[in-house]
């Protein structure tokens, strides 16, 4: 009967332990933050299946499981549908353009956007090192949160490192250092480029601000009979540089900024530009969603629409136009 005793004990003490080896071997110590953390909220969202395989293929998504805290800024599946991206194999593939991007939808800390200053474009610091701008609004229609432009829908969601959001767009890294480098990286705004070589102003625009530029392509140039970069070299400084300064004003302002700041009454905003005169900004719906609005048309002596919105730059924003507002 001891040995029967003695037999026994043995025999559950060996499958103890060799249990305990086989979990060891199957189950890594609990690590809280990637099963709570930013990636597991993101992996449990369906507006964000897409983003999802995005951070896994560029490995954000180990990223996004340490202790941060982080503030995510994540891209809806209408974002990467819209950027071409409609299906997690195509956001993959394009692993070589899309991991720039990533890093630029993060910010250190928990910043909650509900509780923000109600101020325009407030600057954050992304992992990239480069800022983003946070606008906390609130008119007469709306509440709203944008980023560098695009309208955050679902905001301050918690997870165990920190806080995700959902934009509306993906949000592009900013690849020029000044809004004049901003005209001259543009093909089709070579002659607006010209116009503010020619003018003595780039230096200018390469530093201070920050600006909104509303550049006229090249077409409208041509329709008021200047038709090359040697018709702009060969004309008077003193008058491109009204032409140019009638085209920029003071701030840093996408084209949601006029969308909370127009009148809620009129739809229509007045912008004083640098050479003193004044455009009226007037709001264009959205045909999508009833009750909001897209983009906007700016008229000074004629009426031009945005071909281009919201390419961001260090010192400010340009927007491409479809006509000299100065005519």
């Amino acid at each position: 009967m001891k040995y029967n005793r003695f037999f026994l004990w043995r025999w559950l003490l060996a499958g103890t332990l060799l249990f305990t080896a086989c979990s060891k071997d199957k189950v890594q110590p609990e690590n809280v933050y990637a099963k709570n953390g930013i990636a597991a909220v993101v992996n449990s969202n369906f507006s964000l299946s897409l983003f999802k395989y995005a951070l896994v293929t560029t490995a954000y998504n180990d990223t996004l499981s340490m202790p941060g805290p982080y503030t995510l800024l994540g891209p809806s599946n209408d974002a990467f549908i819209a950027a071409g991206l409609p299906t997690g194999a195509a956001a993959m593939r394009a692993v070589d353009s899309i991991k720039g991007l990533i890093p630029y939808h993060v910010i250190r800390g928990n910043v909650r956007l509900d509780s923000l200053p109600l101020a325009f474009n407030q600057a954050f610091t992304t992992l990239t090192g480069q800022p983003v701008y946070i606008t906390h609004w609130i008119n007469a229609r709306d509440t709203a949160v944008v980023v560098n432009g695009v309208r955050v829908s679902t905001r301050d969601k918690s997870a165990a490192n920190g806080l995700v959001n959902v934009c509306d767009g993906l949000l592009s890294p900013i690849t020029y250092s000044n809004v004049q480098q901003a005209v001259s990286g543009d093909p089709a705004l070579s002659l607006f480029n010209a116009a503010i070589i020619q003018s003595d102003l780039a230096a200018t625009y390469q530093s201070g601000g920050p600006y909104t530029v509303f550049a006229p392509v090249n077409a409208a140039f041509q329709a008021i009979g200047i038709p090359t970069t040697d018709s702009i070299y060969n004309m008077d400084p003193v008058k491109l540089q009204g032409i140019v300064k009638a085209h920029i004003t003071k701030g840093r302002n996408f084209v949601y900024d006029y969308i909370l700041k127009a009148d809620v009454t009129t739809n229509s905003y007045t912008e004083q530009m640098l050479d003193g005169s004044t455009t009226n900004i007037t709001l264009v719906r959205d045909a999508t969603q009833s009750g909001r609005f897209a983009n906007i048309n700016i008229r000074g002596t004629v009426m031009a629409n945005l071909s281009r919105k919201n390419v961001i730059a260090g010192n400010g924003v340009v927007h491409n136009i479809s006509s000299i507002l100065t005519q």
